[in-house]
């Protein structure tokens, strides 16, 4: 499998970002977690509060004292900012930043994303030690929580090489309706009709009941769907007479 990019987080200042961007981590695959000289307490219990059963990603977390130590594992290094017009590198979209990462590791390099810290981001310096940058489009407000940043960066990760169709029904047990069960809805429902005297005037039943039979089947009823409407049949008639007494 291709190895997704560690995170690596820059003087976070905060237990709780750390914690979030390890839940964001967990949630669309990505493990390996560098922390550049955190500026709170570390290990921290804020942060295992917010990582909310990602957890483990903490405790694996790797601690470096510089930029050069977290990044010099990896040949592929995309830093994120949000202050692009001074940057002379390539910038990339996550979209663009992710599927640069997918390459490169499935080329068998290891690859990471840097993040700066809440306050300032990256100083030039470790600007420096990445091979492009990453800037997330926004409107006119452009802060991002680092955990919102980190979980857009992870999204799209796992977004290039995910197969889910773009638009499904949920599975379900129930399985599709038999002709016979679907005959039976159709005379329930059309002994009905005929009992209200729906079909008029009486030379167009025939066309009425085609029509009403052709819209059922089109809808591919389950078998479920087939006895909740026969159920809701029975409970409109009940009604019905009750109302009469």
């Amino acid at each position: 499998m291709t190895a997704p990019p560690a995170i690596i987080l820059s003087h976070t200042q905060m237990g709780e970002n750390i914690g979030a961007a390890a839940r964001a981590m967990k949630n669309f695959g990505l493990s390996e977690l560098v922390l550049i000289a955190p500026r709170c307490d570390w290990p921290n219990d804020r942060a295992q509060m917010l990582a909310s059963g990602s957890g483990d990603i903490l405790e694996r977390a790797r601690v470096c004292a510089t930029a050069a130590e977290a990044v010099a594992p990896y040949e592929l290094v995309l830093a994120t900012t949000a202050r692009d017009r001074d940057v002379l590198k390539e910038i990339h979209t996550p979209e663009a930043a992710a599927r640069r990462l997918r390459a490169a590791a499935g080329a068998g390099g290891r690859t990471a994303i840097l993040f700066g810290g809440e306050r300032a981001g990256l100083d030039n310096d470790e600007m420096s030690l990445a091979d492009a940058v990453i800037t997330i489009p926004t409107a006119e407000f452009w802060s991002l929580n680092l955990g919102q940043a980190v979980l857009l960066l992870a999204y799209e990760w796992l977004r290039s090489a995910d197969a889910t169709p773009a638009v499904r029904t949920r599975a379900t047990i129930a399985r599709p309706a038999t002709r016979a069960e679907l005959v039976g809805l159709f005379g329930h429902l059309e002994a009905e009709l005929d009992a209200a005297q729906y079909f008029f005037p009486p030379a167009k039943r025939e066309a009425m009941v085609r029509n009403v039979r052709a819209m059922i089947l089109k809808s591919r009823l389950t078998d479920q769907q087939v006895r909740t409407i026969r159920g809701m049949i029975v409970a409109l008639v009940k009604n019905k007479y009750r109302g009469k007494k």
